[in-house]
C-alpha cells in the first residue's frame, strides 16, 4: 500500500449536465450523471461500487451487477459509509479482468487507490464535492425519533427530495415507512439536515482538516450539483457539473454523452456554488461531547444543548409565512372578501 500515480488533470473539464431520461432525472438527487456513467459500465458487463443503505437504513459500500441493483446505489446519503470488504471485493474483480466503476468520497477513492498499490486500466473511479461525513450515530439517532413519532420502522430515506424543486431540495428530507405512508421534513422541520447545514456537530473531525480538496482530484470523475448555474440550464430539476480529470474519464464521457444534454463550461465556476471544492467545514469542538450525549439525549434535544436547533425567532418567521401564504392563496381564489 502506498502514494498511488494517476495522472489526473491539474485543471478537469467541466461540464453542466442532465440525463435525457426524465424519470431517472427525477429519482436523482442532480441531474442523473452518475446513473448514465453505471449504466454504460453495467452494460459492458461490468460492476459498480457505491453506497446503498442496509436493513437498518445505514449505509453501506456494495458492488451491484444490475440495472435493479443501480437503484439501490443511486442518491446522496449524507453519513459514513460501512466499507466492510469493498476493496478487496473490487480488487478480486479487477483481477479477474472485470470492468469496475467505484464511486464514493474523494477519501475513500484515496484509500482504495492505496490499498490496490496501483491503478488499473479497468476502474473507473467517480468521486464527488464533499461537505464532510455525518456520523452514522447522529443518522441513527434522528431516524430513530422520527420512527417512535410515527410508530413504525423507516424502511428507505431520500435526501434532496425533489417535489418542490431541485434548487430547495437539500433541505428536504422523504422518509418512507414499513406500513406505507411517508412524511416529508423541509427546512427547519428537517432538523438533520438542518444541523448538518448550520452547526456541523456531526461532521467526522477530521473532515475539518480534509486533505483531498481541489485539484488533481482523486477520482477520474468528479459529480457535484451545479449549483448557481444560470436560469437558462436550470429548470429546477436538477442539474449536474461534472469534473473529467483523467483520460479514463473523458472515454467514459464520450460513450454516454448522447444520452445528456451537454454544456461545457469554465473552471472558474466551480468555486461559486461549490466553496466545499477546496475548503474543508469548519468542525465544531463540542462534536465528541454532542455524539456521547446521544447515548441517553434525543437528537432533537442534543440539538438544543449544542445550539445546533433553530432559534425561535426563524421558526415564528416560518410559521408568519406559512400564515401569509395562505391568506394570498385564499384571496387569489376569491374566498376572503
Amino acid at each position: 500500500m502506498g502514494v498511488v500515480t494517476t495522472n489526473h488533470f491539474k485543471q478537469p473539464d467541466i461540464y453542466a449536465v442532465w440525463t435525457k431520461d426524465a424519470d431517472v432525472r427525477y429519482k436523482s438527487t442532480s441531474g442523473g450523471a452518475f446513473t448514465e456513467l453505471a449504466k454504460n459500465i453495467l452494460n459492458k458487463g461490468g460492476l459498480v461500487a457505491g453506497a446503498r443503505y442496509n436493513e437498518e437504513c445505514l449505509v453501506e459500500h456494495c458492488l451491484v451487477d444490475s440495472l435493479d441493483g443501480l437503484d439501490e446505489i443511486r442518491q446522496s446519503k449524507y453519513m459514513s459509509s460501512i466499507p466492510g470488504n469493498i476493496y478487496k471485493d473490487v480488487k478480486a474483480a479487477l483481477e479477474e479482468g472485470r470492468l469496475i466503476g467505484f464511486c464514493g468520497a474523494p477519501c475513500q477513492v484515496l484509500g482504495l487507490y492505496s490499498f490496490l498499490g496501483k491503478d488499473y486500466d479497468n476502474l473507473i473511479t467517480m468521486d464527488f464535492i464533499c461537505r464532510g461525513m455525518n456520523s452514522p450515530k447522529a443518522f441513527k439517532a434522528w431516524l430513530s425519533e422520527l420512527e417512535e413519532r410515527e410508530g413504525c420502522k423507516a424502511k428507505k430515506v431520500w435526501f434532496k427530495y425533489k417535489d418542490g424543486g431541485w434548487k430547495s431540495s437539500p433541505k428536504r428530507t422523504r422518509v418512507d415507512f414499513e406500513d406505507g405512508h411517508y412524511v416529508v421534513k423541509e427546512g427547519e422541520d428537517n432538523l438533520y439536515m438542518y444541523g448538518y447545514l448550520t452547526s456541523n456537530l456531526y461532521i467526522r473531525p477530521s473532515c475539518g482538516n480534509c486533505t483531498v480538496k481541489g485539484v488533481p482530484r482523486q477520482g477520474d470523475i468528479t459529480l457535484a450539483d451545479f449549483w448557481g448555474i444560470e436560469s437558462e440550464l436550470d429548470d429546477d430539476k436538477g442539474t449536474s457539473m461534472l469534473l473529467i480529470n483523467s483520460e479514463k474519464g473523458r472515454d467514459l464521457f464520450d460513450e454516454i454523452r448522447n444520452n445528456m444534454v451537454v454544456h461545457q463550461r469554465n473552471f472558474s465556476e466551480i468555486f461559486n456554488g461549490n466553496p466545499m471544492f477546496s475548503t474543508s467545514a469548519k468542525v465544531p469542538n463540542e462534536t465528541h461531547e454532542f455524539l456521547a450525549d446521544l447515548d441517553n439525549m434525543s437528537f432533537t434535544d442534543a440539538l438544543k444543548k449544542y445550539g445546533g436547533y433553530p432559534s425561535a425567532i426563524s421558526r415564528w418567521k416560518k410559521i408568519v409565512k406559512k400564515i401569509k401564504t395562505v391568506i394570498l392563496c385564499l384571496a387569489s381564489n376569491g374566498d376572503i372578501k
